[in-house]
């Protein structure tokens, strides 16, 4: 048990000795600051053997609440540390979709190949995102052209996103996060750091309005885990720039194709967002603009299905790691040659993009993601418009673990291994 816990809703940090538990009973309805249809949070006096508090009616209570807030927290977030990765960027950019592609990968890939256990933290707090994962990888028509707006619906600035908590006489807005545990198994070399290398991890979906100049509103501040993450995962749609879209439109002209219902439908600049949330982080921590962030930045740009042919590396879509008897190692050498390739394309489109991540980060890097695998196809919906669809069975994200797994690597060491220490330890083990 943790010390201290910082609650991955309003951030604040309190003794873990002080977490509430949620009434159980039927009729204890009626809280202070979540209203009159939640079940009362309260400090237990009574436990049973097994250390679950028992609320006034004699009912055994398993949930915990935050003692600031009064919303749910799972009972991992009194055991581990928090690691947070903020994922931001514009409206439409395709955050949503790089979440579940990301989260169905992370449960599929990490435990088989990189021996890391990564589960739900409460599954309960996770719905909507399971939600994003049974749409996109489970559909029950699977193999029918689904529109890509069908699939996962553009993230809200209010709703069910959001939780409301009443202080008194104003109200706060926080962002629900998404809380999984991260745990080495035990085929990892580094088992004996087990306890040490565990985490909750958090992440957001944040609409991408809440990124946009002028949208920092303390009585919502539901991005603020920018401050406290260490790994940031910017999403850059590059069929949202101007100079992009005509640089796709002319590629696909000269093989025949189209690709306009594919590009987004809101061209626009996107380096403000990136520039919004710096400064954002700079104001909250008060840090000098003279000073850069030590953070670990990803510039994610997403939908590579239909800008990869811009990139001359052939096997740009193969996953830049090695599986030897049975651990996985990521191979830096081929993220980094990755990576100059993107951000010398990117120089040449979009240099501010560039300019603002390099002033302001410690550390870079630029990773091609798709969350579908493929170029969606032309369907026409019931409205008579021309619009981007995908058969779900279909789909097959590659590249979408990269930043995650980079961001792991900074942030956790030895908990992710490199190509080359995979290599050294099965080398180790056959002269053993």
């Amino acid at each position: 048990m943790l010390a201290k816990t910082c609650c991955p809703y309003c951030w604040e940090e309190f003794d873990t000795a002080d977490v509430l538990w949620v009434a159980a009973h039927e009729s204890l309805i009626g809280d202070e600051l979540l209203g009159p249809d939640k079940p009362m949070r309260f400090l237990p006096s009574v436990f049973t053997l097994s250390g679950e508090a028992v609320d006034l009616m004699g009912m055994t209570c398993r949930q915990l609440a935050c003692p600031r807030c009064h919303l749910i927290l799972p009972r991992a977030a009194l055991e581990m540390a928090p690691l947070y990765f903020s994922v931001l960027g514009t409206p439409a950019s395709g955050k949503s979709y790089y979440l579940a592609a990301l989260s169905w990968q992370l449960r599929r890939v990490l435990p088989a190949q990189f021996a890391l256990d990564f589960s739900d933290a409460d599954p309960f707090l996770n719905l909507t995102l399971t939600e994003y994962e049974r749409n996109l990888f489970i559909h029950p028509q699977g193999d029918r052209y689904t529109p890509l707006a069908d699939l996962i619906r553009k993230t809200e600035t209010t709703g069910a996103m959001y939780e409301s908590v009443n202080y008194g006489d104003h109200s706060v807005r926080y962002s629900k996060p998404f809380l999984f545990v991260l745990r080495l198994n035990p085929r990892h070399p580094y088992q004996k750091q087990a306890e040490e290398l565990q985490r909750l991890i958090c992440m957001y979906d944040n609409a991408g309005e809440h990124f946009l100049p002028g949208q920092d509103d303390p009585q919502a501040p539901v991005t603020w885990h920018l401050a406290r993450s260490l790994v940031w995962i910017y999403i850059f749609d590059p069929t949202a720039d101007p100079r992009f879209r005509v640089l796709l439109q002319q590629l696909y002209q000269r093989s025949n194709g189209q690709i306009q219902y594919a590009l987004s439908p809101r061209p626009e600049r996107q380096d403000t967002v990136l520039l919004e949330a710096i400064s954002r982080v700079r104001r909250l921590t008060r840090l000098p603009a003279t000073q850069q962030l030590d953070k670990l930045l990803v510039v994610a740009v997403s939908k590579a299905d239909i800008w990869y042919p811009l990139i001359r590396e052939d096997r740009l879509q193969e996953e830049p790691w090695v599986v030897i008897r049975g651990l996985a190692g990521l191979d830096s050498d081929r993220v980094v040659r990755r990576s100059a390739l993107i951000e010398k394309l990117l120089t040449a489109y979009c240099p501010e993009l560039v300019g603002a991540a390099r002033a302001n980060f410690e550390r870079v890097a630029f990773v091609a993601v798709s969350a579908l695998g493929k170029l969606p196809t032309p369907v026409r919906n019931p409205s008579g418009h021309i619009v981007p669809a995908v058969r779900p069975l279909e789909v097959q994200p590659w590249g979408v673990l990269v930043p995650f797994l980079l961001g792991l690597m900074h942030a956790l060491p030895n908990s992710v291994l490199s190509l080359r220490r995979v290599e050294k330890l099965a080398g180790a083990g056959s002269s053993a």
